[in-house]
């Protein structure tokens, strides 16, 4: 039990953790080219631990720095700006692709393309995972926010794995080729566009909180007004949110279904033509 709740801890986690093991199931899934070994993924998801824990140091600092040395109020929307911008999304990116990157950038397993997806991907959902079963336990509301954030978070977690792996993939296959100007290209790009997405995703979300509390004390007709901007607000993220899925999930069956190898296949490979209907699960 939790906090005299009557829900079981593991029931929580259990709740909390299955939306990303979906996901990361279905990406295993679609490679179909040469499947990574559970231990390579197994690895990535626990160097993820860490990084989680570096990731909200960071940002605590962040948040010192902006409150302390900037002086800006935290109500006000610069600060979320600032925040989500500077702080959130590349501390948390940096995090994510360094927690792929390390046990997979130099491992004979990453010799096709669409490796990249699977590795940030992993590292991406693990972060998520993690943060998600934080969120659920210390709510208050412990089966909303497990249902709330399902929905909404791990599934952004997951897409920005799968937009970084893109780049990584294409970024290893530049430094396979001594491509250092592809490399460093696709690099820059996998970190910077899932950087941009995830802090605009987060500044929408903080910034309805001091749009409810002004809503409060404020008159009738400014009341209105506010509650008006915060739906245009939460429109605009949905629509967004919606239109970068649709291209994220067309763009990775593109990807599956292109994926080739750039370096030799790992001892004991078996063209899929070959394979047995269970190893192809």
């Amino acid at each position: 039990m939790i906090f005299g709740a009557s829900i079981p801890v593991l029931f929580l986690i259990a709740i909390a953790a299955a939306p990303g093991i979906f996901l990361l199931r279905l990406i295993r899934k679609l490679d179909k080219v040469d499947k990574e070994s559970p231990r390579l993924i197994i690895s990535i998801i626990l160097l993820e631990i860490p990084f989680l824990i570096a990731a909200i140091v960071l940002e605590s600092i962040g948040s010192a720095i902006l409150l302390g040395v900037l002086r800006i109020k935290e109500s006000s929307l610069i600060y979320t700006v600032f925040y989500c911008f500077l702080v959130i999304g590349p501390t948390e990116e940096i995090c994510k692709m360094l927690g792929a990157l390390l046990p997979a950038w130099k491992s004979r397993e990453f010799n096709c393309r669409y490796d990249g997806i699977v590795y940030c991907t992993a590292s991406a959902l693990s972060f998520g995972i993690l943060e998600n079963i934080m969120y659920v336990l210390f709510s208050p509301s412990h089966l909303s926010t497990a249902l709330f954030r399902a929905f909404t978070s791990i599934p952004m977690h997951f897409m920005l794995g799968v937009c970084m792996g893109m780049f990584v993939g294409r970024a290893k296959v530049g430094a396979a080729y001594g491509d250092a100007g592809m490399r460093n290209k696709n690099m820059l790009i996998a970190l910077i566009i899932p950087v941009v997405i995830h802090a605009f995703y987060d500044t929408i979300c903080l910034s309805t909180v001091p749009i409810l509390e002004r809503v409060n004390t404020a008159g009738d007709s400014e009341a209105i007004g506010l509650f008006l901007i915060m739906l245009l607000m939460i429109g605009i993220m949905i629509v967004f949110i919606i239109a970068v899925y649709i291209f994220l999930f067309v763009a990775l069956r593109r990807e599956s279904k292109n994926d080739f190898f750039f370096a030799e296949p790992m001892p004991g490979w078996v063209p899929k033509m070959f394979r047995n209907d269970r190893s192809n699960r």
